[in-house]
């Protein structure tokens, strides 16, 4: 990202021109601020001209799905946006997907969640919704009003093109080896696996240049458009063009 769209931050896209808060953000969510409230509404429109393709849903373990949408300045045609899915639970939900789309959403509380062994230790748990659709948690972490989330899931259920779907999954949130071959084998036509380590056994996986050592695929270097890694506006193009 260029040094001087860095710069322009101001205080009402950002808030990070006080240095005290500064101080107490993580460089993922900077990344992610000035991704998601600079970069991308910037820059849409030139990104959106070389999409050859619409009406697409993409159904995501995190919030990939919503930045690509973002990033061609697109309405979000998918569900599954501001949360994120375990790596179990999401193989399950893509599997089946049309049977999990079907359920009646649910929520429940933060000890209710059978994550929450693995998920408790993080800073923000217990302060976003957790619904539930059959057997399937849907961590929404931008989500804190019942009637809000159900509305936004209901509505975007709706909108699903089942006949130009994308399945992503990456190696976050302690996915494990099994999680990761168990969605490669899913007779999905277009899906793809973001990690951080080559998986050459893998079919659809996809390794994401990360920071040095890192074990997974942190949401902001999740590829949009085009990067060193991956061609997402070809891949799509590739998926549902002419």
């Amino acid at each position: 990202m260029p040094v001087r769209i860095v710069r322009r931050i101001t205080r009402e896209s950002s808030g990070l021109d006080d240095p005290a808060k500064l101080k107490k953000l993580k460089r993922e969510t900077i990344r992610l601020k000035i991704r998601n409230g600079l970069w991308l509404p910037r820059t849409c429109r030139v990104r959106a001209r070389r999409l050859e393709v619409d009406g697409f849903t993409i159904i995501s373990n995190n919030c990939w799905g919503g930045t690509i949408y973002e990033s061609y300045g697109m309405r979000k045609e998918t569900p599954t946006v501001g949360m994120f899915i375990m790596p179990s639970d999401f193989v399950r939900f893509c599997a089946d997907l049309d049977r999990y789309l079907a359920e009646p959403l649910k929520f429940i509380s933060a000890d209710e969640s059978k994550w929450k062994g693995p998920l408790s230790a993080n800073d923000n748990w217990g302060t976003y919704l957790i619904g539930r659709i059959g057997d399937v948690e849907l961590h929404m972490l931008h989500h804190h009003d019942e009637e809000t989330a159900r509305r936004k899931w209901e509505s975007r259920v709706r909108r699903v093109n089942h006949d130009r779907l994308i399945f992503k999954l990456n190696d976050q949130n302690g996915a494990t080896e099994e999680d990761l071959k168990a969605f490669d084998a899913l007779p999905l036509e277009h899906k793809l696996i973001f990690a951080a380590k080559e998986h050459p056994d893998l079919k659809c996986c996809k390794r994401i240049h990360c920071p040095k050592n890192s074990e997974f695929v942190l949401a902001s270097w999740e590829p949009f458009g085009a990067n060193r890694s991956f061609n997402v506006t070809e891949y799509i193009n590739s998926c549902f063009g002419a």
